[in-house]
């Protein structure tokens, strides 16, 4: 896969996980969708402007939010996961490839 449509299936992901059961109760998973947001706002600049650093930003914002939401397997975590596992994996291929 190349780099912008992992960071695209990152995207993707993200905005699942804003949608997808968090468990525990209502406003539990404040914090970690905020982090959701902001790791999707770096993203897609990331994917406009071509800046890979910002990639690496969307994954460590990501992580955040996996950590903030809790460790525990609800649909919304494991979504944020996957996506910031993309997100990491958009970032080192974009650190591999040749230069163009």
């Amino acid at each position: 896969m190349t780099p912008r449509s992992l960071a695209a299936l990152g995207g993707v992901l993200g905005l699942l996980a804003l949608g997808l059961s968090w468990g525990a109760g209502p406003g539990w998973a404040q914090p970690a969708r905020v982090a959701v947001v902001v790791a999707l706002a770096c993203a897609l600049v990331a994917v406009r402007t071509g800046r890979d650093g910002l990639l690496l930003a969307a994954a460590a914002a990501a992580g955040v939010g996996v950590v903030l939401g809790g460790l525990d397997a609800s649909p919304g975590r494991l979504a944020l996961l996957g996506a910031a596992a993309a997100l990491l994996a958009a970032h080192r291929a974009t650190r591999t490839a040749a230069p163009a």
